[in-house]
């Protein structure tokens, strides 16, 4: 139960209860005004019968029509004498109730907002009118329904006040984790929202200066290598041609490919990496691919259908790349088989099965137990390439081969 309430904005929450407390006040003040009206009727006819009784009561002792008169007005009523009026009165209207007495029966009738007395005292009819009867009026029941229903919207409208600044905090959080560093999500005040918005406002702050100082240090770092590795080709250029040269310039290139790549990945990690989608001819990425990973194009075998796909072709190249070393680098016969087509990126290398789940790997700075070289990033770095464009990356092993899969 507790999950589903979770998973429900503290807002709508908020809203359903008042929603539900204020319907729940409406069925009281309903049924209390239903009551309100029985009691309403029955102190009337209480009333009225106890004033029949009082009549019939002098009627059986004989009493005077002025001493009956007396009592009438007693009880607020009027006698109607005359015999064409009544019937002119009774016309049409409504029997409430008849209680039977020894001498006949006494009816109450309404018509209209009007209500009668009719007693039959041993034949005889007397008729009269209750002139202090005032017709049930819910009016003062549902103004103090009125006045709850304003003080609970008035509650409602404090407490949404109160917590809109969280809505704020939302939308500030959200930016900041989709990479605006330049956000700021302080709120003025002195409760426990405000408090919490300065608390995060500092802490972005703080990671705001670690990652200039990180972003800062690496570019720094990539100057640095830059400027020797530049001198370093200028010098092997100087050599007599030979395979020393060679080597030497496929070396530098190599650290040259990896550092603009470190500056790529470090880009994309922190969200600055502006993808450059656009269609890319599957040949050409592996052909891309294979230079980057500097190895002989006839390690591999190769299953490529003529697909295209969409994506960035200089992202994408890396992360194939990182495959094709991983392949080469694991595999006892240094080979790969790889497969393109318009569904997936496939690998393949001949090994035992990774000891653990490919989550592991793709943590950054892991690797294996029989791990021979790097950091560990090469498969962090394909897993987070495949999720900036929404791709799966997979990993599957198979009548003893390794099969690593972008999945489109």
């Amino acid at each position: 139960m507790r999950a589903p309430l979770r998973r429900i904005s503290i807002f709508v929450f908020i809203a359903a209860i008042f929603a539900i407390a204020f319907l729940a006040a409406g069925t009281a003040f309903y049924f209390y005004s239903v009551n309100d009206r029985f009691r309403h009727n029955q102190m009337v006819v209480q009333r009225n019968i106890l004033f029949a009784q009082n009549i019939l009561l002098r009627i059986e002792r004989g009493d005077t029509a002025d001493q009956i008169a007396e009592t009438t007005a007693k009880y607020g009523m009027k006698w109607i004498l005359d015999k064409e009026e009544g019937k002119s009165l009774l016309m049409g209207a409504k029997l409430l109730g008849r209680q039977p007495t020894p001498s006949g029966f006494i009816d109450m009738l309404k018509k209209g907002d009007r209500i009668f007395v009719l007693i039959n005292a041993r034949g005889k009819l007397i008729l009269f009118e209750d002139m202090k009867f005032k017709p049930y009026d819910p009016t003062i029941v549902w103004l103090y329904f009125g006045l709850t229903a304003l003080i609970m919207a008035l509650i409602f409208w404090a407490i949404w006040f109160k917590l809109r600044p969280l809505k704020y905090l939302q939308r500030c959080i959200r930016k900041f984790g989709e990479g605006e560093l330049q956000i700021h999500c302080k709120i003025e005040g002195t409760d426990e929202i405000a408090q919490v918005s300065q608390a995060i406002d500092e802490a972005i702050g703080r990671i705001r200066t670690l990652i200039q100082s990180r972003n800062l240090f690496i570019r720094n770092i990539m100057h640095e290598l830059k400027t020797p590795l530049t001198k370093g080709l200028l010098t092997v250029q100087m050599l007599p041609d030979g395979k020393q040269k060679e080597r030497l310039e496929r070396i530098f290139m190599r650290l040259d490919s990896t550092i603009s790549e470190f500056g790529t990945i470090e880009q994309l990690s922190s969200g600055q990496f502006p993808l450059n989608i656009r269609p890319i001819v599957m040949q050409d990425l592996v052909d891309q691919a294979i230079d980057l990973a500097m190895i002989e194009k006839e390690k591999g075998t190769y299953d490529i259908k003529p697909a295209r796909i969409e994506g960035d072709f200089k992202l994408l190249s890396i992360a194939l790349k990182n495959l094709i070393d991983n392949a080469v680098k694991y595999s006892p016969d240094k080979t790969f088989h790889l497969i393109a087509d318009e569904k997936a990126l496939v690998v393949e290398n001949h090994g035992e099965k990774l000891p653990h789940p490919l989550s592991f790997y793709i943590q950054p700075y892991t690797q294996g137990d029989e791990a021979i070289s790097g950091l560990g990033l090469g498969l962090y770095i394909v897993d987070m390439i495949a999720k900036a464009h929404g791709f799966r990356f997979k990993y599957r092993y198979k009548e003893g081969k390794n099969r690593f899969i972008i999945e489109f």
